[in-house]
């Protein structure tokens, strides 16, 4: 408990302006994609379940006006019905959080480790985070949560760990396909038309 409040502490000292959202009732789905629409400069996004289509057009939208868009996805991902063929499609970076790069294959799994972020990091400002997933499920079903924090300081510890994953525990997801051709299998039927 004290390693993670000497953790929040420098992050605590700087002002941080917060909004709060909750599912169904705030219409979640929608003010990301307002956001996303609004980003002039860059998007980086880590999230586990990747299958609304609103947002996946919405991230081609800001790719197609120049905005530096990335996207980490867990292996569920891409082996669901998912959006992130149209997203490579669309020629945004995806990649695929791999926890064998984790273990450095000295380790047997067990059992499988899962990427459950689900954060986007606007330009250098705006955070948004929570237990929403990118499923219509999660945006008119589920009860999720959604917090958006604007601190520069906030954001750069979330790039901080967009970075490290994407260099250290990520692959592309051409790569992870070649790696894992059975996990993909489901994801290579769906067509990567644009949306």
């Amino acid at each position: 408990m004290f390693g993670t409040l000497a953790l929040l502490l420098p992050i605590a000292s700087h002002p941080a302006s917060c909004e709060v959202y909750f599912t169904p009732q705030d219409q979640v789905a929608q003010k990301l994609i307002e956001l996303i629409d609004q980003e002039t400069r860059s998007l980086k996004v880590a999230i586990y379940a990747m299958t609304h289509t609103g947002i996946a057009k919405a991230l081609i939208r800001a790719k197609e006006r120049g905005v530096d868009v990335q996207v980490i996805v867990d292996p569920f991902s891409v082996k669901i019905r998912s959006s992130v063929n149209q997203l490579v499609g669309a020629e945004i970076p995806l990649y695929v959080w791999d926890q064998q790069l984790q273990m450095k294959g000295n380790e047997k799994v067990r059992r499988r480790a899962l990427m459950q972020d689900k954060f986007c990091i606007f330009g250098d400002q705006t955070v948004w985070t929570g237990s929403f997933n990118f499923t219509h499920d999660a945006a008119n079903r589920h009860q999720e949560n959604v917090v958006t924090i604007e601190s520069k300081t906030i954001a750069g510890k979330y790039k901080e760990q967009f970075e490290k994953m994407k260099l250290y525990e990520c692959r592309r997801l051409s790569e992870y396909k070649e790696l894992y051709p059975r996990e993909s299998k489901k994801a290579e039927k769906i067509p990567s038309k644009k949306l």
